[in-house]
């Protein structure tokens, strides 16, 4: 059954229309590119998808969808890396309506196991080179008797960067804190999440130490979580943003849980291009009224 028409009929109109923006590159300085994650909070369209749980969640309102489209082009980033959407027509359409001048012409989204069918992907002005998704490989959880795969999805997203070798970015959204079944909190599950994600990037990472990489996302954990300390102990990622003072840095904004769970971690090579304080994250409360998340960004010089 559809859910109800909650939008103006020119937003579901604009969903017909899959072209991406005519502006190719809006850059001012090829090769330095400016990185942005957004939890962009069940950003749903208004149509019922028969494989997932998705009518339990209400559409994403227009003057919502606005308000993120705002945000957006005052941070202005090169490449977005998108958490909670159902579908890539859903980012589509906002391009199209809201962001057709900046040049966001490559858009993505990873499949998920989420049962409600949120999902993690892409909006780039770069051109995307490859994709890779991780959904359907499985690994232990402590306290599960069967292996598990991720919740939302690790979606892997090579970029052209116009440089000597391509931006790799891992987008993620780990369990949340929601418990489980015999594991408060989801502990064991995100853990054991970060552990996997760190094994994939590991790998990577030991094939070629200079690739340039990075994991952007909602990982539902704080700086001083055993989570973070499994992404981050072997310095393998190192976090853009752990020189902000902690009141500085505060992601997810509703009381009483008000704490750092969005991340920018990048590899050694990728941290040696790091602008230098260019890693700061969105705080005017007047561009944080579309999501429930303050987006955190870096910008890296590449040439």
């Amino acid at each position: 059954m559809l859910r109800p028409l909650r939008v103006p009929a020119c937003f579901l109109l604009a969903l017909l229309f899959l072209a991406p923006s005519l502006r190719a590159d809006v850059r001012e300085t090829p090769g330095v590119v400016k990185v942005m994650s957004y939890n962009m909070e069940n950003f749903f369209d208004v149509f019922d998808d028969p494989y997932t749980a998705d009518e339990g969640t209400p559409p994403k309102m227009r003057d919502q969808i606005k308000l993120l489209a705002e945000t957006i082009r005052k941070a202005d980033p090169d490449v977005l890396a998108v958490v909670e959407v159902e579908n890539e027509h859903v980012l589509r359409a906002m391009v199209r309506e809201f962001l057709s001048d900046m040049g966001y012409q490559y858009i993505d989204v990873d499949q998920s196991n989420d049962f409600r069918g949120i999902k993690v992907g892409v909006i780039s002005r770069l051109p995307i080179l490859r994709t890779a998704s991780y959904r359907h490989q499985q690994f232990k959880v402590e306290g599960r008797d069967r292996p598990m795969a991720m919740s939302r999805g690790l979606f892997q997203v090579t970029l052209d960067a116009g440089a000597k070798q391509p931006l790799q970015l891992f987008v993620v959204h780990l369990k949340s804190k929601r418990s489980a079944e015999g594991d408060p909190k989801s502990a064991h599950r995100r853990l054991a999440e970060a552990t996997f994600v760190k094994s994939v990037i590991g790998q990577q990472l030991k094939a070629n130490p200079d690739a340039w990489l990075a994991l952007v996302g909602d990982l539902n954990d704080t700086p001083d979580s055993p989570p973070m300390h499994a992404l981050l102990e072997d310095h393998e990622l190192i976090d853009v943003h752990a020189g902000l003072p902690a009141d500085q840095r505060i992601t997810y904004l509703n009381e009483p849980y008000r704490s750092t769970i969005d991340y920018i971690l990048v590899s050694p090579a990728l941290d040696k291009r790091v602008v230098k304080d260019s890693a700061n994250l969105v705080r005017d409360e007047a561009m944080l009224k579309g999501s429930d998340h303050a987006p955190v960004f870096v910008t890296f010089d590449l040439k």
